[in-house]
């Protein structure tokens, strides 16, 4: 072609190419800003606007050199800088996603994919107020689906419970797996009448839940206690008294929620655990169908 040989036409093309690629990574990099929140993408956004805007320059000055605000020479000047500016922030784009990753990876349960114990007392905060509940739920009969199904069945069945769990907890609930079947959630501005209904709710949502082994279908159930800040104690004191409701469950038949309503320190009586926690029986409580196990 004609223009080959012309040294400033092919500058010409080839700045306005650039400026146009760049500007097409400018809308990906604020795109991908909502999926990936890293703050590296601002400054890469910055420099990749930048080296558009003096790639346009240098193609503007080199095809109407009258008309150029900059002399092509000093544009071109500032675009080798925008463009270690570019490798730069990309450098600190990709150690900011790998150091948000492994923090993902510490603070998640590899198996079930939510919140890890670790994780999950992290975010419990050190002062209550009025109205802050734990629940812990645990899955009812967990280790007969182990023994009489296999484990990969009983892996199937557990991330299937987490995911109801999460699902029904909702995003403004702190929740995580403290290990094994036991569940544990944070509430904050709940009453004891709120905080049973949403034990409930989770309840239900894990009584609607079927899964196939072969010619047979595992229904699984939770059981739940629930236990909600009076000023009288801490964090681990509140936890206790939730996993004491929980006991209650478990005694009092599983596939139910249990209120903690005695505000005695269990500490005074600790081996009276059960005789501290007043039942609240679910009214949806139920026996497994023939063919079903309450896993």
């Amino acid at each position: 072609m004609h223009w080959y040989a012309d040294n400033q036409t092919r500058a010409a093309i080839f700045n306005a190419n650039t400026a146009a690629f760049l500007g097409v990574s400018c809308v990906v990099i604020l795109r991908d800003f909502f999926l990936d929140r890293l703050p590296a993408r601002w400054g890469l956004l910055a420099s990749l606007a930048a080296a558009m805007g003096f790639s346009t320059l240098v193609a503007v000055g080199m095809i109407f050199p009258q008309y150029g605000p900059v002399e092509p020479r000093y544009a071109f000047f500032m675009l080798i800088i925008c463009h270690f500016s570019v490798a730069l922030f990309v450098v600190v784009l990709v150690q900011e996603r790998a150091e948000t990753q492994l923090r993902r990876l510490a603070n998640t349960d590899v198996l079930t994919g939510i919140p890890n114990r670790q994780h999950f007392l992290a975010s419990v905060p050190n002062e209550f107020k009025e109205g802050d509940a734990f629940i812990m739920i645990d899955i009812d009969h967990f280790k007969s689906v182990n023994d009489r199904y296999g484990h990969e069945t009983g892996d199937v069945v557990l991330v299937g419970v987490a995911q109801a769990i999460a699902a029904a907890a909702g995003r403004t609930v702190t929740f995580g797996r403290l290990g094994g079947e036991e569940f544990a959630l944070f509430l904050r501005d709940q009453t004891e009448e709120t905080a049973v209904a949403k034990a409930e709710q989770i309840r239900g949502t894990v009584n609607a839940l079927t899964f196939a082994s072969g010619t047979e279908t595992i229904v699984p159930s939770v059981s739940a206690g629930v236990a909600v800040w009076r000023g009288d104690c801490n964090a681990q004191k509140l936890r206790d008294r939730a996993d004491q409701a929980l006991y209650l469950a478990k005694r009092g038949g599983r596939d139910r929620v249990e209120l903690y309503a005695n505000p005695q320190s269990t500490e005074e009586h600790p081996s009276s655990a059960a005789a501290t926690a007043v039942a609240q029986p679910s009214s949806g409580s139920r026996h497994p169908r023939p063919g079903e196990l309450a896993a």
